[in-house]
């Protein structure tokens, strides 16, 4: 074996910093959310963009497991790594496809979404190569803007898609875009009233959908008539509430799901009135004990949080001090009793009576959740924690802990 080969390197400890990843906190969140629906609504758990950051071979296999019914991702690429780590449920590409891609989502038999006439004449040429049927799921854009078909052009959409024989309309569905807001409640109150009247236009023109869905995590908690037959929770599912549901929401028992860690690298006595850290953004008020710790911005810890994050060492809170560099980042515990090397730093996540939460870290960077976790790089091992069992993953591995 070659001494510099990927096995070696994994076999070796490493850099002290990782994520923990508690699939049984993400089983609980599963649970949470299904006990919220109607026995008909099926869930479709979001799994793209990696899980938000926590791994979506993983996760997927846990909610699989847990019953999920689909799950979403937002690239063919994402859908192939699934169904090549054993999911078998089913798949839906919720940006679609791009220009050759069609063969590749007949092939693993993926569910794409679609809003463009010439991708689904690529998918029916494709799909009358292989002499089979494909399915779909047509988006409508009632306000977001982004993707689908707008309300102004499904008839003549309609009447284009007779001509695909090989193209199934399967779904319709439609996202929310504040649905979260309190105070645009008539907004998504309009939304969900001109996919109503679209799902009658498919139906009118001989279409018979199965599956209707409009609900994310906040539809799901805030707008029952969002349902449908089929919700698509991301956020709630890896335990993010503060920025994600409504304020009017009554707390669900939601769980974080991942968490980061890393351990003092160094520690130094600096007197007062000492600089620190690039452009000597930050001078000590008084003698002072700096740990230095072996994270920083490209491992997801963002350069944002330079003299105002926070992080927790022996059960209590320590500031972080000058700006956070590419690979270290510093702090002050010079009032943590009994400091030493080594000693566990809680970046994200629970240590003791204290926590730190991807929403507060969101707030503090003027951002949301979503983008914390999905931030943390693949440089940042996962540790899967799963009853007693825990797995470690670096980039391409899998190695029992």
């Amino acid at each position: 074996m070659n001494q510099w080969s990927n096995e070696s390197m994994s076999q070796s400890p490493g850099r002290p910093t990782w994520a923990e990843v508690d699939l049984d906190a993400l089983a609980h969140n599963f649970h949470t959310l299904r006990h919220q629906l109607a026995q008909h609504v099926r869930v479709l758990a979001a799994v793209k963009a990696n899980a938000y950051g926590h791994g979506a071979v993983a996760c997927a296999r846990r909610l699989q497991k847990e019953g999920a019914d689909w799950f979403g991702v937002a690239l063919p690429e994402e859908g192939i790594e699934l169904r090549s780590s054993g999911i078998q449920k089913p798949i839906l590409c919720l940006g679609g496809f791009w220009e050759g891609q069609q063969d590749i989502c007949l092939q693993y038999d993926l569910t794409p979404v679609v809003y463009r006439l010439d991708a689904i004449e690529a998918l029916n040429r494709a799909a009358m190569q292989r002499n089979v049927t494909v399915d779909v799921h047509v988006k409508i854009d009632t306000g977001m803007g982004r993707l689908g078909v707008r309300p102004d052009g499904l008839n003549y959409f309609c009447n284009a898609l007779r001509s695909f024989e090989k193209v199934r309309v399967t779904g319709l569905m439609t996202h929310l875009a504040a649905a979260d807001e309190s105070e645009k409640r008539e907004f998504t109150n309009r939304q969900l009233e001109l996919f109503e009247q679209a799902v009658g236009t498919f139906r009118e023109q001989g279409f018979a959908p199965a599956h209707i869905h409009a609900a994310n995590s906040a539809g799901l908690f805030s707008f029952t008539e969002s349902w449908g037959n089929l919700v698509r929770p991301g956020g709630t599912l890896y335990g993010f509430a503060d920025d994600v549901l409504s304020a009017e929401v009554a707390a669900p028992s939601l769980q974080p799901v991942m968490s980061l860690h890393t351990r003092i690298m160094l520690l130094k006595e600096v007197p007062r009135g000492e600089k620190l850290g690039y452009g000597c953004t930050f001078e000590t008020k008084r003698d002072s004990l700096i740990a230095t710790i072996p994270i920083g911005y490209d491992d997801g810890y963002r350069r944002a949080l330079s003299n105002r994050g926070r992080v927790i060492v022996r059960g209590m809170f320590a500031p972080v001090v000058g700006r956070v560099s590419m690979d270290l980042t510093m702090i002050d515990i010079t009032d943590v009793a009994n400091a030493s090397l080594n000693d566990q730093v809680t970046l994200l996540g629970t240590q003791g009576d204290l926590s730190i939460k991807a929403e507060e870290l969101g707030r503090q960077v003027n951002t949301i959740s979503y983008e914390i976790t999905c931030g943390i790089s693949n440089r940042v091992p996962r540790k899967y924690l799963e009853g007693e069992n825990a797995l470690t993953w670096s980039p391409g591995i899998l190695i029992s802990t």
